[in-house]
């Protein structure tokens, strides 16, 4: 369950490939990069209680995909949990985190963090 990630038009678009579309309930997320907080690389994030799923899939241990409520705060997940997950934090979004496995999660930190800079 990967991630493709694209960058145009000072956003960052976020499409799930493969049957991760069906299991995450979306086909892709918009984010302008302005709404980008920060980014980090949180392992510990695939332990923690991920509250109510609506709409989602999860199975510990394998993945989780789609939407999740927890504590006020409303993520989207859409990782195996194998990946390294990376963490985006967001302001003026549907979501308040993202969590997503992606092919190179450390550049991928950087690079968002960079742009949190310039914003």
């Amino acid at each position: 369950m990967e991630n493709n990630l694209t960058f145009q038009n000072q956003t960052l678009i976020i499409s799930p490939r493969g049957i991760s579309k069906l299991l995450a309930f979306k086909s892709k997320l918009t984010i302008p990069f302005k709404h980008i907080v920060g980014a980090t690389i949180d392992p510990g994030i695939l332990k923690d209680f991920k509250g109510i799923r609506s709409p989602g899939t999860a199975v510990p241990g394998l993945y989780y995909a789609g939407t999740f409520y927890n504590q006020q705060e409303k993520l989207f997940f859409n990782i195996k949990t194998s990946s390294t997950p990376v963490v985006i934090q967001l302001r003026n979004e549907e979501y308040n985190r993202i969590v997503i496995g992606a092919e190179n999660p450390r550049k991928l930190v950087e690079y968002l963090n960079n742009l949190t800079y310039s914003n």
